[in-house]
């Protein structure tokens, strides 16, 4: 998808701060490590190990990666966020001071809730830029990814929401990627 795409847009692809000794659900079974994780919330915290007393450090953490990659990269338009990274893509969007810019957003297979970026335990708000939502047919965390559209884009601009026969990964067939590069490229024609 980011190859097709990349004749349209440059892709600034941050490396998640925190090791892991395993992937995650939807890597690649031939995936080698190291293997990365965004910050936990209270919600996925126990499954990492990561005590209550380490979840703000970590968020700062990678707020400040964050803001320094949008610093540096100063023509960021949009953001494309599979699974736990798509929980924080939703959080940058709703961020007033690090989402100056940003003007589409593409998840695939999200988890829920978004992850806080700040000190404030619950993200709340509606996503403003168009998104589009991909969501596998098969993936056993789809009611997330809805439970996410939900709270987050009903009533927002422009979100559609692409299904492939799939479960919990990035499309690879190329029908698939096919849809999905087409939708978005047309939200970007329409932003324009």
């Amino acid at each position: 998808m980011t190859k097709i795409l990349s004749s349209t847009f440059r892709f600034v692809l941050p490396d998640a701060p925190f090791l892991v000794d395993r992937p995650g659900p939807g890597a690649s079974s031939v995936s080698v490590g190291p293997f990365r994780r965004w910050h936990s919330d209270r919600t996925i915290a126990t499954a990492f190990g990561v005590p209550e007393a380490k979840i703000m450090e970590e968020t700062l953490v990678v707020r400040d990666i964050l803001r320094l990659t949008l610093e540096r990269e100063k023509d960021v338009v949009g953001v494309l966020a599979f699974s736990q990274g798509a929980c924080l893509g939703t959080a940058l969007c709703l961020d007033q001071e690090l989402n100056n810019g940003l003007k589409f957003a593409v998840f695939i297979c999200p988890l829920f809730p978004a992850v806080s970026l700040g000190p404030q335990k619950d993200v709340e708000g509606a996503v403003q830029v168009p998104c589009v939502h991909v969501r596998g047919l098969s993936d056993p965390w789809k009611g997330q990814g809805v439970k996410l559209y939900e709270k987050y884009f009903v009533g927002s601009r422009a979100s559609t929401l692409v299904e492939f026969a799939g479960a919990h990964e990035v499309p690879s067939q190329p029908s698939d990627i096919e849809k999905v590069v087409d939708e978005i490229l047309r939200i970007w024609e329409a932003i324009g």
